[in-house]
């Protein structure tokens, strides 16, 4: 995945807040399974188990103690990768 400058966002609401994500071409933004209510044309989804890092090293056992982690945290176990697959 690709590193990401800063996101474009508009938050719209009061007591029932939600948020408007721009991703630019080939951008990447992480969410919890879920968490989305409607997308455009072009935005590809892809579910990731643990919390998608790229730094997710340790084979195996790594990602069960992150899982793990999560769990105990009240979160889920995956998440999705929304990705812009338009070019400029």
């Amino acid at each position: 995945m690709r590193r990401n400058h800063e996101i474009d966002y508009r938050i719209f609401g009061e007591e029932m807040q939600c948020v408007e994500i721009e991703l630019d071409p080939q951008e990447t933004v992480m969410a919890e399974s879920g968490s989305f209510m409607f997308m455009d044309d072009g935005i590809e989804m892809e579910t990731v188990f643990g919390d998608g890092s790229s730094n997710q090293n340790g084979g195996i056992f790594g990602k069960l103690m992150g899982a793990g982690k999560r769990l105990l945290t009240g979160e889920s176990l995956f998440m999705t990768a929304f990705t812009n697959a338009g070019y400029n």
